[in-house]
């Protein structure tokens, strides 16, 4: 990165100060520290980082994506019950811009649909709309606003022993999400979030109506606000971050289904951009989180390291290890104690051709079911790039994972070729 100035001369122009703003704050998108694999919860559709630059010019032509797979797995259930089955993935996606560097608007739509050969209980389709508008508003000063909605029908199968009954739940999500970002001078950037989230689930329905729509997972919403706070010094970027997040949860029920909780987290943060294009971020901190009538209430570190290195001979190697509190992602009707440590390498044989393979680890402990599971896999995969706009993608996945109260141990292959389009 080029070093930053660390005084701005009077007189500059927005556009002036506003670049000071994005490269000041450039470190931090390394300091979040977000892995696509490792992503905490967010109360609404992810939104781009309020200091990303956005690109320069007037309205873009559309952007439209696209791929199909066809996989095959031994675990279609998802389960320790083996049952192999092939099935397709579709996915595509629209990105629609209007505007310049200094205001713009913009709207993204994405689906997905999965179809079994044979057990189409397990089927899923979901969609995904967003729009999103920025504006400087004055020198050293950003806005952006995002609105989104999601569906989602999910297939699912009921184990009753000798027999497994198929279930589908319909879901809805609402989400707004406001951010601000203020460039404090001296290469200091303050970004301040806010958003809320409401997910309405339906009753679940059940193959055959063999059992009446039946409520099995609660309603909540998500509210959230966060600052985070960066320095940058030459290539080297550092400074804090805070947030609290507030569940209010449906009460379905006894035992409750869920339960509402509020989540602090406070963390320090550090990342380092190279020369010669590796990165290396680290963040360490602490979470409170405090269940619904006080049934929980604990302090736990939280932390997360990344990195990524460029290898001689075309080679380069990721890592990634975290440690936090799961409160989207889990079983329990809390939350989960989350670890998971990832190492990947790829390699570049051609210019249009890649290799990559990867393991990771995860162990996840549900705070009130007390429950471990315990996960270890690897992948391989291939891509091979046959224009600017088409590439063919070969991979095959496996993964053991065991739940040490209810003894269930999964070994799943999945192995899937995909044709990917970008017009």
């Amino acid at each position: 990165m080029v070093p930053l100035k660390r005084r701005m001369a009077h007189g500059k122009t927005v556009a002036s100060r506003s670049r000071r703003l994005l490269r000041s704050a450039g470190l931090a998108l390394i300091m979040s520290c977000a892995a696509a694999t490792a992503k905490a919860e967010q109360p609404v559709a992810p939104a781009a980082d309020v200091t990303a630059a956005p690109t320069a010019g007037q309205t873009t032509d559309p952007t439209i994506t696209g791929s199909v797979e066809r996989h095959w797995t031994n675990n279609a259930l998802d389960s320790d019950r083996a049952v192999t089955d092939w099935y397709t993935l579709l996915r595509g996606s629209l990105d629609q811009k209007w505007g310049d560097d200094d205001a713009y608007a913009k709207v993204h739509g994405e689906f997905q649909a999965t179809h079994y050969d044979r057990t189409s209980i397990e089927d899923d389709r979901g969609l995904a709309v967003s729009a999103e508008a920025f504006r400087r508003l004055a020198p050293g000063f950003e806005l952006r606003g995002t609105l989104s909605y999601n569906v989602s029908s999910t297939g699912d199968d009921l184990d009753l022993g000798p027999l497994v009954i198929g279930t589908r739940e319909f879901k809805q999500v609402f989400g707004a999400q406001a951010q601000l970002g203020i460039d404090l001078g001296h290469a200091t950037t303050l970004i301040l979030d806010i958003a809320d989230s409401f997910q309405k689930i339906n009753d679940t329905t059940f193959e055959d109506d063999l059992i009446p729509p039946t409520k099995l997972h609660a309603d909540r919403n998500l509210f959230e606000i966060g600052a985070r706070i960066t320095h940058a010094v030459g290539q080297l970027g550092f400074g804090g971050s805070a947030s609290a997040l507030i569940a209010t949860v449906e009460r379905v029920g006894f035992p409750p289904l869920a339960l509402s909780f509020v989540q602090y987290t406070a963390r320090a943060e550090a990342a380092y951009k190279g020369a010669d294009g590796s990165t290396y971020g680290a963040a360490f901190g602490a979470q409170l989180l405090r269940g619904e009538d006080n049934i929980y209430e604990r302090v736990r570190p939280t932390w997360q390291f990344t990195a990524a290195k460029p290898l001689p001979k075309g080679f380069e190697l990721r890592g990634t290890y975290f440690g936090r509190f799961e409160t989207n992602d889990t079983d329990d009707p809390l939350a989960s104690w989350l670890q998971r440590a990832e190492l990947e390498i790829g390699l570049k044989l051609r210019e249009n051709l890649s290799l990559a393979s990867g393991v990771f680890w995860q162990a996840k402990e549900n705070l009130l079911l007390e429950n471990v599971e315990r996960s270890k896999g690897v992948y391989g995969e291939a891509t091979y790039n046959a224009t600017k706009s088409l590439a063919v993608v070969a991979r095959i996945d496996y993964s053991q994972t065991v739940k040490t109260i209810i003894e269930v141990h999964e070994r799943t292959v999945d192995a899937f070729i995909c044709l990917r389009a970008k017009i």
